[in-house]
C-alpha cells in the first residue's frame, strides 16, 4: 500500500493529514528508510548498476558513485549518437544491447529528468530491476544531497511550520495540490501521488494567470544561451520593450548574443555579464558553459575563470523599471530575492521563479516573496516529471487574469 493510498480513507487533499504523518513517524523509522530504499528496490541486483542516460544527470550520478568506491557497468542510452562511445570512461550501449547483456543481472537506475517512458521502455525489453535515481541519491546523501534538488526525509520534520506557512498564501487549489503531491513524493517516493506535469512549453509564462503586455520590460536571470528569451518572444507575440539577459558564463553569453541577432531582436536586448545574489562585487562561479553554470560557495580564487561580477538587482541603475523577472539560478534564487527586495516592493513586476534546485525552496521561495512584498498573489506550477521544472509565479494584482 503506498502512503497515498493509506491516506485516502483519511483524505489525502488535506495538508495535515500529510505533515501528521510526516511529524509522527519516529525519527529512527525515516532514517532507516531512506538508508535502505534503494537497497530494498534493487536487491539481490543492487551491486551491479547499469545507468541509462549519459547526459547530464547521468554524468552527475557516475561521478558521484565513483566517489563512492562504485563502478557501473555501463551507460544504456536512447541516442544513437552516444552508441560504442565512451562517457566519462564508461561505455555507452543502445538499450536493447544493454538488456541482452545485463538485463537479468545488473539493475538498471534511469538517470534522466523525465523517466517514466524509459523505465516502461526498459520494462518491455525484459529488465528485471528498474529503479528511479531518487532512492540511489537517498543512499549517497553525503555526496548527491542537497546538490542534485533533493533532501532527506527526517529533515522534513523542521520544515512543517514554513510548509503549513507557504500553504496559507498560495492563491489556488492547483498550487495547494502541487504542493500536497510534492510532500508525498519527496517524502516517500510516492509516484503514483504525481498529477501529470503541464506543457513545458509554457514554463515561465503561464497564460491561464496573466496576459502579455506590449511594454514589458523583461528581465532573464540565467539566460543561458536565451532560450527563455526565445521562449518569451513568442508568447509575447514579438510585442515588448526590452529585455535585460544576465548570463555571466563567456560562452553561454556568445551563444546568447547571436541567438538574439539570429532572432532579430538584439537591439531590444541588453546583455548583462553578471551572476545575481545578495552582493555586488566578485564570487566564486562554476563554469559548465551550459545550464548548469552556477555561483559556488567556495573562496574566490585569484587565477582566471574562477571568479565572476555578482550583483544585486537592487543596485542596477535600471534605464527601464522591470515588470517581469524570471530566475533559474541553480539555487541562488533566495540570495537574487533578497537582493531585489527594494525593486519588488517598490514596482511589483511579475516574479517567475525556480524552486526545484532545493526541495525546501518549494516552500522558502513563496514564503520569502511574501515576507518582502505580501500583495503578491502566489501560484506554484511544474512542468516536468517528479521534482523537476517547478516555478512559483508571484503577480500583483493589476497583472492577475481574472476567469
Amino acid at each position: 500500500m503506498t502512503p497515498t493510498q493509506a491516506l485516502a480513507s483519511s483524505d489525502v487533499e488535506q495538508l495535515e493529514t500529510i505533515l501528521g504523518r510526516i511529524e509522527a513517524e519516529p525519527p529512527d523509522t525515516v532514517r532507516a528508510r531512506e538508508r535502505s530504499a534503494f537497497d530494498d528496490l534493487a536487491s539481490p541486483l543492487n551491486e551491479r548498476l547499469v545507468l541509462f542516460g549519459a547526459g547530464p544527470l547521468g554524468k552527475s550520478v557516475l561521478a558521484g558513485l565513483r566517489k563512492a568506491g562504485v563502478e557501473p557497468l555501463a551507460f544504456a542510452d536512447n541516442n544513437r549518437d552516444r552508441w560504442q562511445q565512451q562517457v566519462i570512461g564508461l561505455p555507452v550501449l543502445p538499450p536493447a544491447e544493454a538488456v541482452e547483456r545485463y538485463g537479468q543481472t545488473a539493475c538498471f537506475v534511469v538517470t534522466i529528468y523525465q523517466g517514466s517512458s524509459v523505465r516502461r521502455q526498459l520494462a518491455s525489453l525484459g529488465c528485471q530491476q528498474v529503479v528511479a535515481c531518487a532512492p540511489l541519491l537517498w543512499k549517497y546523501a553525503d555526496i548527491f544531497i542537497p546538490q542534485c534538488g533533493l533532501e532527506l526525509p527526517h529533515r522534513f520534520r523542521e520544515q512543517c511550520h514554513d510548509i503549513r506557512q507557504c500553504y496559507a498564501t498560495l492563491g489556488d487549489e492547483l498550487s495547494k495540490r502541487e504542493l500536497r503531491e510534492q510532500l508525498l513524493w519527496r517524502y516517500w517516493l510516492d509516484f503514483s501521488a504525481l498529477s501529470p506535469q503541464l506543457d513545458a512549453n509554457d514554463t515561465y509564462f503561464p497564460g491561464d494567470l496573466l496576459s502579455p503586455v506590449s511594454d514589458e520590460v523583461f528581465v532573464d536571470c540565467g539566460s543561458f544561451d536565451g532560450d527563455s528569451i526565445r521562449s518569451f518572444n513568442g508568447h509575447w507575440g514579438g510585442r515588448f520593450r526590452h529585455a535585460f539577459a544576465f548570463e555571466p558564463d563567456p560562452v553561454n553569453r556568445e551563444a546568447l548574443a547571436s541567438n538574439m541577432k539570429a532572432m532579430g531582436i538584439s537591439d531590444r536586448v541588453t546583455v548583462m555579464p553578471y551572476a545575481v545574489g545578495n552582493t555586488s562585487g566578485p564570487v566564486s562561479f562554476a563554469f559548465n558553459s551550459s545550464a548548469s553554470s552556477h555561483v559556488t560557495a567556495e573562496n574566490v580564487k585569484s587565477d582566471a575563470g574562477s571568479a565572476i561580477e555578482c550583483r544585486r538587482l537592487d543596485d542596477i541603475e535600471w534605464p527601464l523599471i522591470p515588470t517581469y523577472i524570471k530566475m533559474d539560478i541553480e539555487s541562488a534564487e533566495p540570495e537574487a530575492l533578497a537582493g531585489a527586495s527594494e525593486l519588488l516592493r517598490r514596482h511589483q513586476p511579475v516574479l517567475a521563479i525556480c524552486t526545484y534546485h532545493r526541495s525546501e525552496h518549494l516552500w522558502q521561495i513563496p514564503n520569502l516573496i511574501h515576507s518582502i512584498s505580501p500583495e503578491y498573489h502566489l501560484f506554484l506550477r511544474r512542468y516536468a516529471e517528479e521534482c523537476w521544472e517547478g516555478v512559483c509565479y508571484a503577480i500583483p494584482n493589476r497583472r492577475l487574469r481574472r476567469a
